[in-house]
């Protein structure tokens, strides 16, 4: 099941790497949150400025995500995009006043929801192979191997499809069926599916210097993905007409993680701020059917009494997420606007997956994990001008690629864009905010046949607050 640990350690990255919506507000700016408060994403990035609230709120923000993948493998270019409802955040902060300047002035608790990832891609390659086949990755796996102990999951499929097939007289030598090229080859993957966190957070303001703050966050991991390999003879120099081989995934997972903030006014118009966030524990079931159709010039169709031939399997594993440290400091133009900027330090190669399954050899994947994966700081920058009851917001981030500089995607770091605006009096406000995320990265098919994918996700946010 060595196929099976590769899947685990990209799926650690998968579920330890956040580009969350949170509020329109924050979102607008970049989420350089950590010196930042009054704001109900403070609940996920630093409680601490959970501190800094003056009146019980409510507040709901919805939104609409959108996500484009562009793809280009062996020189043809295709393309795909999926459009999707987000619940970015709704929760309540309730506070209390003390009605003194000095020692603790306020207290605040928050309770509510934060949406961290969004999962929703589609993605299309294709294109013509010259020099190989991805039957060849079933026939090379399983050469010399009794069609018996073939991986149920890949190679006993593709053989039971007849797309690969002993040599009769062998000693288990097997041949496949894409044996003259090219061969026209597709491949599809759709995603959904998301993370998110039910957030419970206090925190308190001493002398309107100091606002310390505590939190701990539940979490909800949902993932489903299916995988379409395909092989189409379109230029009829072979035996077959075509085969899919699909792989059906679905993830479900919960976990939990504390975290801690710090914020310093030591003047007036400065702010400072860190915050840790430990390890999340997760616990993550995984539940996968794959499946083979195939069928030939002859009309011979293996699978057609049963519609395709399948494996199925249930594996459940334990995740820890790196811990981030976060820092910020923001200065206050008098009334007039804020700037912001945040450090974020993450060190991917301390993920960590524990069996609970023998099939999943956690050692030699977190050895994996060690090896694929490094640390990095990211930045994020933001800023906001006010024309009285009026804001308009700009920021934005650079994700550096969390691969080691010998891995295929050293370079596949993201950059982010954001803006927004706002409205907001003594017990009513309203924003909207808007990201535009890139990334650019390589996907290896098989055997080193590599497509380029240059990926766009844009999220619109709207938020409705009330205070009281």
């Amino acid at each position: 099941m060595a196929m099976q640990g590769q899947y685990y350690v990209s799926d650690a990255l998968r579920y330890s790497q956040n580009f969350p919506t949170l509020t329109a507000r924050s979102m607008s700016m970049g989420n350089a949150f950590t010196s930042l408060g009054g704001d109900f994403s403070s609940a996920f990035i630093n409680p601490a400025g959970l501190g800094l609230y003056r009146k019980s709120e409510f507040q709901f923000s919805p939104g609409l995500g959108y996500s484009g993948i562009k793809t280009t493998y062996n020189g043809e270019k295709n393309d795909d995009y999926k459009y999707h409802f987000i619940l970015s955040s709704m929760g309540y902060v309730g506070t209390y006043i003390s009605g003194k300047d000095k020692g603790l002035v306020s207290a605040s608790y928050a309770v509510g929801y934060n949406r961290l990832n969004n999962f929703q891609n589609n993605t299309y390659i294709k294109g013509d192979n010259t020099s190989s086949a991805f039957a060849d990755y079933f026939w090379d796996n399983a050469d010399g191997n009794d069609p018996d102990s073939l991986d149920v999951f890949a190679e006993r499929l593709a053989f039971d499809a007849y797309v690969i097939d002993t040599i009769p007289g062998t000693a288990f030598e097997y041949f496949n069926v894409v044996g003259n090229l090219p061969v026209t080859q597709q491949k599809i993957i759709e995603t959904t599916g998301g993370t998110g966190e039910w957030s419970f957070g206090f925190g308190l303001n001493f002398s309107n210097i100091m606002y310390v703050g505590m939190g701990l966050g539940i979490y909800q991991l949902n993932y489903s993905q299916k995988n379409i390999t395909s092989e189409f003879d379109d230029y009829n120099l072979n035996d077959f007409s075509f085969y899919h081989f699909t792989e059906d995934l679905d993830v479900k997972g919960t976990g939990f993680s504390l975290k801690m903030g710090l914020m310093l006014r030591p003047v007036e118009f400065l702010r400072i701020g860190a915050s840790l966030h430990l390890p999340t524990f997760y616990r993550i079931e995984e539940v996968f059917t794959n499946s083979m159709y195939s069928e030939f010039d002859n009309g011979f169709i293996p699978s057609e009494e049963v519609g395709g031939i399948y494996a199925e399997g249930t594996y459940v594993y334990k995740l820890h997420t790196p811990l981030k440290l976060m820092g910020g400091a923001s200065i206050q133009i008098g009334k007039s606007g804020i700037v912001a900027a945040d450090i974020e330090y993450i060190d991917y190669s301390n993920m960590r997956l524990r069996e609970k399954d023998i099939l999943l050899n956690s050692r030699e994947s977190n050895r994996t994990i060690e090896d694929v994966y490094r640390k990095v700081v990211n930045l994020k920058l933001g800023g906001e001008l006010r024309f009285g009851n009026l804001s308009l917001r700009a920021g934005g981030g650079l994700y550096p690629s969390p691969y080691t500089s010998d891995e295929l995607n050293k370079n596949a770091g993201y950059g982010e864009l954001t803006t927004g605006l706002g409205y907001r009096d003594s017990n009513f406000f309203f924003d909207l905010g808007f990201s535009a995320l890139f990334n650019e990265e390589k996907y290896n098919l098989y055997f080193n046949n590599v497509a380029d994918m240059d990926q766009s996700k844009y999220r619109f946010i709207g938020t409705i607050g009330f205070r009281f």
